[in-house]
């Protein structure tokens, strides 16, 4: 987050939100309030959102079927205030840029200066598990 443009939590919360329901970003772009249940905390997932001539568009998922995705406790927190902060309405979506736009890998990328971070990341967590290593 340090990272991202202006700080921008937001970016974060996709980058959890991805690592704990193993999802592809152009999913989560797409999701919308509507499609998490918060009494059994399921994720519908229904449609990624996709680069297309003219910009980003939503489309059906590979499988042309939606699936279902746990919503693991530990992100639920997360989950109810994106929620919140996103309104009432069931098709907002729950993740957007800093401006309300959708995100994208490209985007993601960019305003999170990603290549640098897990490059640095690698680095060091490559480091710290050879260091006092026998050789």
């Amino acid at each position: 987050m340090a990272a991202s443009h202006d700080e921008y939590r937001g970016w974060g919360d996709v980058v959890i939100f991805a690592a704990c329901t193993a999802a592809r970003i152009g999913e989560i772009s797409g999701c919308r309030v509507g499609d998490i249940d918060t009494t059994q905390w399921i994720w519908t997932v229904r449609r990624p959102t996709t680069p297309a001539p003219g910009g980003l568009t939503d489309k059906g998922t590979k499988g042309k079927r939606a699936r279902k995705v746990p919503i693991v406790e530990e992100i639920r927190p997360l989950v109810a205030q994106r929620i919140l902060s996103a309104g009432p309405n069931p098709d907002a979506r729950l993740f957007t840029g800093p401006r309300g736009g959708r995100t994208s890998t490209a985007v993601l990328r960019n305003a999170t200066h990603w290549d640098t971070v897990v490059t640095s990341s690698a680095t060091n967590i490559c480091a710290a598990t050879t260091s006092g290593t026998p050789r």
